[in-house]
């Protein structure tokens, strides 16, 4: 089944329901979607799009992205975002490993030669002969089994990985996850991301969208004071963010703020600090749930309704021990639902795919109720006296100091357990102070770096910390 049939089933129970609404004001009702889908896929198609072609999207988002990316799947197309972080040399190299036909775009993209449409002119085209789905063209060229999107990784290694899930795969691991984790047809969700990354089409976008509930899309850049008003006054029941973005939102709540609707505050893409649970209960009175997953691998891990995090229904999941240190390890993990890998980059696809296993690159520890706790990336593991330390837990620990109001701390090699580390920290009051504090942690720890001060911490597309930007600041590899 496409996606577009998975939603078109689901819209049969109410398609005057609303299923997107921006918080500038536009919305579309599921019978809306559908026929904006409907006519940009007839546009598609009158501009050479064919079962298997790949369109190029450069959108600033909202209603008409969730419909294009209805309308590619309806032809069997891949879509493909250039993402507003990329450079003339990275649209470029995007362009070339991918191959589009068509560009969509809402905003300014350099693709000398590549044909361009904006959306309004692509859902105006009015009726066309539909290509016929593909067939002849082999499994990959069908719109149920064909690959109808390519995904950015974090591009930490170099240039981002393009990801690609097939769509009969993306459809059943979304529907295993809203069944595993509840999610209703009353639920209504709130994105505050872009939706170029797979955290706003898949916990968002297409959650609510196959569970026959609502989606708000929200400006990403909105101050955190505007988006916590719009999370009431929108009524929200669901949404999922950063660490980092529930601590903004609590951190500009009024007192006695309270979110009694929010039943689902999820929390994933990053390591989870008990610090930031009790202090966004403390704010926003909602417990956080922690989910974990990956573009590359979908959802795997939830904790919901307090009961540990533990392997989503279909999943398995165990550890490979670091050496010394039998009970953590790097998170492996088996799905008959996943993506097709990495685009064009078998030697990644080699390191990440092992005997039908995904190797996370994250290391994570057994609880005592049985579930499992992520620690951080492998590569951020450092060597000290008790065993192996994470970097973010070593993050953590700095800004509990008080002097210290953001710390990313950097081990000096990423290939292999080492006690050097280069810290960054965002003082919270004096440099010298945030500093002194930093160094002490370390010293605590038995590890050797140094400490440097920094006004604004940078982030990528998706709102996590650019450490590769920072290693290259400081010359590390």
């Amino acid at each position: 089944m496409t996606l577009y049939d998975a939603v078109r089933r689901v819209a049969r129970g109410g398609p005057g329901r609303c299923a997107v609404e921006e918080t500038g004001g536009g919305s579309a009702t599921y019978a809306g979607l559908l026929d904006l889908a409907d006519r940009m896929s007839c546009g598609l198609a009158a501009r050479g799009v064919r079962a298997g072609d790949c369109v190029a999207f450069a959108l600033r988002g909202g209603i008409p992205y969730a419909a294009l990316v209805l309308a590619a799947a309806k032809l069997g197309a891949r879509y493909v975002p250039l993402l507003t972080g990329f450079g003339e040399r990275q649209v470029a190299e995007a362009l070339r490993r991918t191959r589009p036909v068509l560009l969509v775009a809402d905003r300014a993209v350099t693709a000398p030669g590549l044909p361009a449409v904006s959306p309004t002119a692509l859902a105006a085209s009015g009726p066309a002969a539909e290509a016929a789905p593909g067939g002849e063209g082999g499994p990959d060229r069908t719109p149920r089994t064909g690959v109808f999107r390519i995904l950015w990784s974090s591009g930490s290694t170099g240039f981002p990985k393009g990801i690609a899930w097939r769509q009969d795969a993306f459809v059943a691991e979304r529907r295993r996850w809203l069944a595993d984790t509840g999610i209703r047809s009353t639920d209504v969700f709130f994105c505050r991301h872009t939706l170029d990354v797979a955290h706003a089409t898949d916990l968002h976008v297409f959650a609510a969208l196959l569970a026959g509930g609502r989606v708000v899309l929200a400006d990403p850049a909105a101050p955190p004071a505007v988006l916590l008003r719009q999370i009431v006054s929108h009524r929200a029941t669901a949404m999922s963010a950063l660490p980092r973005h529930y601590e903004e939102v609590a951190a500009a709540a009024p007192p006695g703020t309270a979110l009694p609707l929010m039943r689902r505050a999820l929390c994933g893409g990053a390591y989870l600090g008990a610090g930031t649970a009790r202090r966004v209960r403390s704010a926003l009175g909602t417990a956080l749930q922690e989910v974990y997953g990956s573009t590359e691998f979908g959802l795997a891990l939830g904790d919901i309704d307090g009961r540990g995090l533990v392997p989503v229904a279909g999943v398995g999941a165990r550890i490979e021990p670091l050496p010394g240190s039998p009970g953590t390890g790097e998170l492996v993990l088996r799905s008959e639902c996943t993506s097709e890998g990495y685009l064009g980059d078998p030697a990644a696809a080699g390191r990440a795919w092992r005997g039908g296993e995904f190797w996370t690159g994250d290391v994570a520890a057994r609880t005592h109720d049985g579930g499992f706790r992520i620690l951080g990336r492998l590569s951020e593991a450092l060597a000290t006296p008790a065993g192996p330390l994470l970097a973010p837990v070593l993050d953590e620990e700095i800004t509990a100091t008080g002097a210290v109001a953001e710390a990313v701390a950097l081990p000096r090699r990423t290939d292999g357990l080492g006690s050097e580390v280069v810290v960054a920290v965002r003082p919270e009051g004096g440099g010298a102070e945030a500093v002194a504090a930093a160094r002490t942690v370390l010293l605590r720890h038995g590890l050797r770096g140094s400490v440097a001060c920094v006004d604004a911490v940078p982030r990528t597309e998706v709102g996590k910390v650019d450490k590769p930007l920072l290693r290259a600041r400081w010359g590390l590899r």
